[in-house]
């Protein structure tokens, strides 16, 4: 396809989302750049479908993954003029697009593309951002943006042996609690995660009922509540932290590192 039936198919909410956003990777921008730079802000411009999403389908989500999808075409072409647009976006960035998966992630896949200073630095300062959700959302794109020695996260499997463990859980308590033990020392949970567990004691299973899984660790500590928490490696020692507590890590991480992004 040329670039003109690129760009109808992307504009085409009817397509499914994985096609339109091949679409914009797949626009040719070898031609003459500012008549291109031109039809892609026209597409960031489009008339938008604003409906308020449920479990199966979100138009506003999907929109803004076109977006920053647009928005990193932008940048191979040296355009970061629309840039500022990315901090409404991850703001606004849900964990779970149905049949595509988290919008967060995405919009990290194009940040870390983009790798600009002053990107970085805008999703930093959404960490601190009062409202709850947009400061998860900010932690969870540094977290998935592949940056050196990044203050939160990790690979887990080099501190735990392969072993499969069955744990058995009714609530957040006691499933946390049977990592720690099972981790025999090797998993700590931070002040923040005890508060946190003392004040939600979260109900997980039904009443009389215990869920059962059986996993290895670093597949229960990357997989059961990434939704929750956050963890950091501290001297071969695995942290649970809050949110709260990654943001402020990044924060920190970010005064000492911001002029190592070029």
């Amino acid at each position: 396809m040329d670039n003109k039936e690129l760009i109808q198919l992307i504009l085409n909410t009817q397509n499914d989302l994985h096609s339109r956003v091949k679409a914009i990777h797949d626009i040719d921008i070898s031609g003459e750049k500012s008549k291109i730079i031109v039809e892609l802000k026209n597409i960031l411009s489009r008339k938008k479908n604003t409906e308020q999403g449920t479990m199966d389908w979100d138009p506003a989500a999907e929109e803004r993954v076109v977006d920053i999808h647009v928005i990193g075409k932008l940048n191979q072409l040296n355009d970061d003029s629309e840039n500022q647009k990315i901090v409404e976006i991850v703001s606004n960035a849900v964990p779970d697009i149905r049949e595509f998966g988290d919008e967060r992630k995405e919009d990290a896949k194009v940040i870390q593309s983009i790798h600009q200073k002053e990107v970085y630095a805008m999703i930093v300062n959404l960490t601190q951002s009062r409202k709850q959700n947009v400061a998860e959302n900010a932690v969870v794109v540094l977290n998935h943006s592949k940056l050196p020695n990044a203050p939160v996260g990790g690979d887990v499997k080099g501190i735990f042996p392969g072993t499969t463990f069955t744990f058995k859980y009714s609530h957040l308590k006691d499933e946390m609690d049977s990592y720690v033990q099972a981790s025999e020392g090797k998993i700590q949970l931070s002040e923040g995660v005890k508060k946190y567990i003392g004040d939600n004691n979260t109900q997980l299973a039904n009443d009389g009922e215990l869920i059962t899984i059986q996993s290895t660790l670093s597949d229960a500590v990357e997989k059961n509540f990434n939704s929750t928490f956050n963890y950091y490696i501290e001297n071969n020692k695995l942290i649970i932290c809050t949110y709260q507590e990654a943001a402020k890590r990044w924060l920190d991480w970010w005064s000492k590192n911001e002029n190592t992004i070029k």
